[in-house]
């Protein structure tokens, strides 16, 4: 199997730095370093360990420590980058391995970016480079 997601598991620290949870059969990481699109500051990723492609595989571990990281990565977001609002989308058009992202919504972002338009939102800050990523995922863990 060729998953984009176990891979980039493997090998942390070229992709997004390092891990801000691991727990409960899921790994919570900061949007990584992509050719295609720049990482909106503070988009982090919950990836299954397990490679799950549904919601509907989810052991009960799994299942109940998924709200808690919801919950304290959309806190240590808000609280630590000073955002008005986190939003969480399980999306898995790209990839099938069982993913969420929590994207935050910065003060001033115009209205037609609320809600699902916050994906192509221009104005929240970007990182550019490996290092800017992994500086953001080391606030974000400590």
């Amino acid at each position: 199997m060729d998953c984009q997601v176990c891979s980039k598991q493997k090998d942390l620290s070229s992709h997004t730095g390092p891990a801000i949870f691991d727990d409960g059969g899921w790994l919570v990481t900061h949007f990584p370093k992509l050719e295609t699109e720049k990482a909106t500051r503070g988009h982090l990723l919950i990836e299954s360990r397990r490679h799950l492609q549904d919601l509907t595989e989810m052991n009960d571990e799994e299942a109940s420590a998924l709200g808690r990281l919801i919950r304290e990565g959309a806190t240590r977001i808000k609280e630590r980058l000073g955002v008005d609002h986190v939003y969480c989308y399980r999306i898995n058009d790209k990839t099938t391995h069982l993913h969420f992202h929590l994207i935050p919504r910065y003060p001033n972002t115009p209205k037609e970016f609320w809600g699902t338009g916050i994906m192509a939102c221009t104005t929240s800050p970007k990182l550019t480079t490996l290092e800017e990523i992994q500086a953001v995922a080391k606030l974000l863990k400590d």
